[in-house]
């Protein structure tokens, strides 16, 4: 027994679902279901009741999820820990940025060279939204900017932008002419889009699952020039999000919002909720906040 077996164990107890805990994971439905059935051999009983349409807890596994719960608090209360420990000693704070972030932001990278001249003791990171959430957690991270929407209960957000879905399609598409999209339109398109490492993946999948179908990913990339290569067939869309897109326009092809429940998208600026009374970290965070997202406030209302 693992760790992340407990906390794939709990996820799937909250979620009461394999295949909505595997992809609110990022990993596979057969990964998981592997995971829980390891965890039943070594323990020896079954945990969830065998239903086709729900992951129901046996008592055994209402036992379990009560110690699990403990187990893995007290795992991440170490981490987090030992991690403080370990930049006290190294004097260094460590700042996870997902990719995309930064494209609505003027001047980001600028001002970024500038906020790392001005904090020698800050080393930034380049990652996906899920792993900047994973170090967060583990304690590996002590701020991250990602996309969301983000699990609250484990993260103190600060939403910097709000914006949704969008897709982006050849002049020629039969879709091109449309103000708006709706999750129900891209029933039937083939679909390019990034992996299930970031946010606007598992956003896409969330909402048309929601819908009653399971889009058509036929490319996972988040190359432009690729999607723009692969949208040349009219029957291909491109999904992101108008954060992304934010302000540009490529000839020959058109953004167009998808709109609809459970297509929002949001940069947001994260500490771990367990770090919300640390000064020094939210005394960073205010420092990043002022020198990077000081337009957040104009930006959001262009997004309107």
């Amino acid at each position: 027994m693992n760790i992340n077996e407990l906390k794939y164990f709990i996820k799937v107890a909250e979620a009461k679902s394999l295949s909505k805990a595997a992809n609110e994971l990022f990993i596979s439905y057969q990964g998981l279901s592997k995971s829980l059935k390891n965890l039943e051999i070594e323990l020896g009983c079954p945990l969830f009741e065998k239903n086709r349409f729900a992951a129901k807890l046996t008592e055994y596994g209402e036992e379990l999820y009560r110690s699990a719960k403990l187990i893995v608090g007290e795992w991440e209360n170490l981490q987090l820990s030992l991690g403080q420990i370990q930049r006290r000693k190294n004097k260094l704070f460590h700042i996870g940025i997902a990719m995309g972030v930064d494209i609505p932001f003027p001047d980001f990278h600028r001002r970024l060279d500038q906020f790392l001249t001005n904090h020698g003791d800050v080393i930034m990171i380049d990652a996906w939204d899920s792993y900047c959430e994973e170090k967060l957690e583990s304690g590996e991270l002590d701020i991250a900017v990602t996309f969301g929407p983000v699990d609250e209960q484990h993260f103190d957000s600060t939403r910097l932008l709000q914006g949704s879905l969008a897709a982006i399609v050849d002049d020629h598409h039969p879709l091109a002419e449309r103000d708006t999209l709706s999750i129900a339109d891209l029933q039937g398109q083939k679909i390019i889009t990034v992996n299930r490492y970031f946010r606007n993946y598992d956003i896409l999948m969330q909402a048309c699952l929601a819908q009653g179908f399971k889009p058509d990913i036929v490319l996972n990339t988040v190359n432009l020039t690729a999607t723009l290569i692969a949208c040349q067939d009219k029957n291909t869309i491109g999904i992101s999000n108008n954060l992304s897109y934010f302000k540009k326009t490529v000839v020959g092809y058109r953004i167009i919002p998808v709109a609809g429940p459970n297509t929002t998208c949001q940069i947001n600026l994260l500490i771990h909720s367990k770090q919300r009374k640390n000064k020094e970290i939210l005394r960073l965070k205010q420092e990043l906040m002022r020198c990077l997202f000081v337009d957040s406030e104009s930006l959001a209302k262009e997004l309107r």
